[in-house]
């Protein structure tokens, strides 16, 4: 047998010190916890930030709607959206304007439901003015 693998264990890891310091001031991994730390930053350079995270992929898919109308025929809107497009809007505000001659009407809408909508509203209420189609922002 080869010498040196007969070597006992209490002689191959015998340190002067019992709490094994001086040991861990030779290993290069465990240096840092006896290095001052404006040592530590004059010798190492600046190392670059990699994030493995992925930035969220925004899908917007809910928009609002703006459209004005009549005053008289706010109830017949409300009708129509809750009777021929009920599933398809997520919520409807209803707002007076021009001392109440008028109502601002904004609906909270998916992008694929945006036609039926329009399409259905023409045909009840001709005279209905539509405003921009935004999309909505998240909070």
């Amino acid at each position: 047998m080869n010498q040196h693998s007969r070597v006992s264990s209490s002689t191959r890891y015998h340190y002067l010190n019992e709490d094994f310091t001086d040991a861990l001031q030779t290993s290069k991994r465990e240096k840092f916890l006896f290095e001052d730390a404006g040592e530590r930053r004059q010798g190492s350079q600046a190392i670059p930030v990699i994030s493995y995270r992925k930035a969220p992929v925004l899908k917007q898919d809910d928009f609002i709607m703006r459209i004005t109308v009549d005053a008289a025929a706010i109830t017949e809107l409300r009708h129509l959206i809750l009777r021929n497009c009920g599933d398809l809007v997520l919520f409807m505000r209803v707002k007076p304007v021009d001392h109440a001659s008028k109502m601002k009407v904004w609906l909270c809408l998916r992008k694929s439901s945006v036609d039926t909508i329009i399409s259905h509203i023409m045909r009840a209420l001709p005279k209905a003015e539509f405003g921009k189609i935004t999309p909505l922002l998240p909070a």
